[in-house]
């Protein structure tokens, strides 16, 4: 016995399939993402501050110190490749 699906229903299982695939394809090209926090720090030496922005808007300040008069801290632009949890003060040992 052949059973007969109504048109209703068959319409109803494209839909699903096409939503279906639809929300497989937006994962595989990530639309569906969040965009990415990006985080700047600026460090303005004469001032003596460090400014920490987070999606182009200041979320903290901070006191820092630049170097000496013989070894002035270098200026330009720089990018933070990784980072090092110290603790309590600067270790002595070599990386």
């Amino acid at each position: 016995m052949i059973k007969v699906v109504k048109l209703k229903t068959i319409k109803k299982i494209v839909v699903l399939i096409a939503v279906i695939l639809l929300i497989t394809a937006l994962f595989k090209w990530k639309i569906y993402a969040k965009t990415e926090t990006k985080y700047k720090i600026l460090v303005d030496v004469e001032d003596s501050k460090l400014y920490l922005f987070e999606n182009n808007k200041l979320k903290k300040e901070y006191k820092c110190s630049g170097g000496k008069w013989s070894t002035p801290s270098p200026i330009g632009t720089w990018k933070i490749t990784f980072k090092e949890k110290w603790g309590e003060g600067f270790r002595t040992e070599a990386f």
